[in-house]
């Protein structure tokens, strides 16, 4: 699993928006949802909740984003 994988769900989880996030980091949407897919088959579960108003951590995402922002931090360290 890659750090920036994980930086991207966190600045989506952030956002709450795919759209909005890929704007800011400058990929498309399409490579943000590619991301966001591959990050849930290798997690195992799904992380975000996807409806008309944008995105949303499912339970077991936010779960695991303390370990995710250590993982970041300890990265950037």
């Amino acid at each position: 699993m890659e750090i920036n994988k994980l930086k991207i769900l966190l600045k989506v989880v952030a956002q709450g928006n795919m759209t909005k996030a890929s704007e800011d980091i400058r990929y498309t949407q399409s490579g943000i949802s590619h991301i966001i897919k591959a990050l849930e088959r290798d997690f195992g579960f799904p992380l975000l909740v996807r409806n008309r108003m944008g995105v949303e951590a499912t339970e077991d995402c936010k779960r695991v984003l303390p370990a995710i922002q250590q993982i970041i931090h300890w990265d950037e360290q």
